[in-house]
């Protein structure tokens, strides 16, 4: 968790100099705002934990809206049945049906456990 943390503090370091070497110091304050976003987004991410194993895989067609009308992507879903008896939808990383997966606290990735 500290790893994170400290690449975090030197990535937000880095965008606030630049934004500053720049002449746009105003804008330290969106910089900081920013920054506190993306923490509670990495703390969100680094605290959650499950297990489950993949019960289904399936492709779905995600519209994506913009101001040229949008386009349609086809994007492949695993869903997990976790331990706790609910399913938990996230986008296939190349896993299989009948694989466990684990995500564990402080850690980003989540494991495929053999």
């Amino acid at each position: 968790m500290k790893k994170y943390l400290l690449i975090w503090l030197i990535i937000w370091v880095l965008i606030a100099i630049l934004v500053s070497a720049f002449g746009y110091s105003n804008a330290l304050g969106g910089v900081g705002v920013a920054a506190l976003i993306s923490l509670f987004f990495m703390f969100k991410m680094l605290n959650d934990n499950w297990a489950g194993v993949v019960v289904e895989i399936k492709k779905e067609d995600v519209y994506t809206p913009d101001d040229d009308g949008g386009e349609t992507n086809s994007v492949e879903y695993a869903y997990i049945k976790l331990t706790n008896g609910k399913t938990k939808k996230v986008q296939n990383m190349g896993y299989q049906v009948g694989e466990k997966l684990e995500k564990r606290k402080g850690e980003a990735s989540v494991r495929v456990i053999k």
